[in-house]
């Protein structure tokens, strides 16, 4: 089936950039995009009308964790005083004789919502860390029945974290867990990869730089080249880290990971916000910036879920100026991929103290070939000939925009995930007219509030406090 999309403004890519074509058409054929222009002549068998809305290349989250948005309301608390900023350990970490009682992954709903959420947004290409979990293979059913693109795999570690009852993180190691875990992350990317008529794709995701030896990460490494596969791992994300790794073995986690030789262009760093000269290190010795621009790694930015602990990338533009591939993600909720590129945009002027820092044209970038690079698809971030038919319809026709001049610089300021109107991916419409065609969502949010609830209440069973959810994270205001 050929569809002609007409009357807004077409994003099209003309092998080097973006470029904005006003009342242009995109006509994609099945699965692949096969015309961007001005006008089209030929006949089609179905139109789009979209008029006042910004055709745009399906965006790519660099960063995602499904489940409940319940369990991330505790995870970033901002009640939880942590001059650490380990905030996002505060539900990953329960009291051992807790652990068994702290929320597990739940595929049908939880990790089933946050995917809807993500697709509605805009989103058509997602890494997803961790998400097959304990049960593959029905995760892998769930992902292919919501028709969302998706690098995923299970993730590994060395480490669980535990707090004992004074509140303090432990680390409990174990060489055979490491060795485990990877063993079935390779045998996910044998089974899986290619699924869903090749829409799940998978990665190999060792845990963080602390929770990892050096050990496993060269297995990794070794067994991602013999498979053909990329690997993306938290890395410099908070000053737990940090300061275990610089203790353990004289080094920043990212000098760590370059002279274990596990950098290179086929890897990207979740987060990669704590590096040398960072305001929070305090530790001006060496350049992790450059490390990084040397390996040809890339970085998978998440601005919200720093902003909410009060941290900063330092800065957006100066990775960028460095040379180093940036892509975005969503590693909190809203999982809002375009209010994410705002608030990239936003804190590096911010933090550059310059008003011209954080232009609309480089975090539109970073959410599409930004992402697309740092998988290795050159098909995926772009509409030209022969790209894959991911395509996002943002209506700005609306109160909200106003008179737009520059669609890009209007969705970087002022767009929001609930302005997305149709969502494609291998030219098959999932999200039309907000609306996301293959689930019921009023039904999905009723059993999402009853497994919220029931996450809220289990807290006393593994939180070091044994304290209620109202008393470990008070209410903005008292509730009657």
């Amino acid at each position: 089936m050929k569809t002609l999309i007409q009357g807004g403004y077409a994003v099209g890519f003309n092998g080097k950039e973006h470029e904005v074509i006003k009342d242009g058409v995109v006509v994609f054929e099945n699965d692949r995009v096969v015309h961007v222009g001005k006008q089209f002549a030929d006949p089609v068998d179905r139109r789009i009308d979209a008029k006042g809305c910004l055709v745009s290349p399906g965006f790519i989250d660099t960063h995602f964790h499904s489940g409940s948005n319940a369990g991330d309301y505790l995870l970033n608390e901002p009640d939880k005083p942590d001059f650490f900023a380990s905030n996002y350990l505060a539900h990953g970490a329960p009291t051992r004789e807790g652990g068994k009682q702290a929320h597990l992954k739940d595929v049908d709903v939880g990790q089933r919502f946050s995917l809807v959420h993500l697709l509605k947004s805009g989103v058509t290409t997602t890494l997803e860390i961790g998400g097959p979990g304990g049960d593959p293979e029905r995760y892998v059913e769930m992902v292919g029945a919501l028709g969302i693109r998706c690098y995923t795999g299970p993730s590994y570690k060395n480490v669980d974290f535990f707090h004992d009852r004074e509140g303090r993180l432990e680390y409990d190691w174990s060489d055979e867990r490491g060795s485990a875990g990877l063993k079935g992350a390779v045998d996910f990317v044998k089974r899986y990869h290619g699924a869903c008529g090749g829409r799940v794709q998978t990665m190999l995701f060792p845990g963080h730089v602390d929770t990892c030896t050096p050990e496993l990460l060269k297995e990794t490494r070794k067994a991602a080249k013999e498979l053909g596969v990329r690997v993306q791992i938290h890395a410099a994300i908070n000053l737990i880290e940090f300061h275990a790794v610089m203790r353990r073995y004289r080094l920043t986690p990212v000098e760590l990971l370059g002279k274990i030789g596990f950098l290179d262009p086929e890897v990207s760093l979740s987060h990669c916000v704590f590096l040398t000269g960072h305001s929070w290190t305090a530790y001006p010795y060496g350049d992790d910036l450059k490390r990084i621009t040397d390996s040809g790694a890339s970085v998978a930015h998440s601005p919200l879920k720093y902003l909410k602990i009060g941290v900063a990338m330092e800065s957006f533009d100066r990775y960028l100026k460095a040379g180093i591939n940036v892509g975005i993600g969503t590693d909190t909720f809203p999982k809002d991929i375009i209010s994410e590129m705002r608030y990239a945009a936003l804190v590096s002027r911010l933090v550059d103290k310059s008003f011209i820092a954080g232009h609309p044209r480089d975090v539109f970038n970073a959410a599409t070939v930004g992402g697309a690079r740092l998988i290795g698809r050159d098909d995926l971030g772009r509409l030209q000939k022969g790209a894959k038919a991911d395509i996002t319809i943002i209506n700005l026709r609306d109160i909200a925009f106003g008179a737009v001049r520059d669609p890009i610089k209007a969705l970087v300021e002022t767009a929001a995930g609930r302005d997305v109107r149709t969502v494609i991916v291998d030219g098959e419409i999932l999200v039309d007219q907000g609306t996301c065609l293959r689930v019921n969502e009023d039904e999905l949010i009723e059993k999402l509030q009853a497994r919220a609830e029931e996450i809220w209440a289990g807290v006393p069973k593994w939180h070091w406090t044994g304290k209620g959810v109202d008393e470990v994270l008070p209410p903005a205001f008292k509730m009657k």
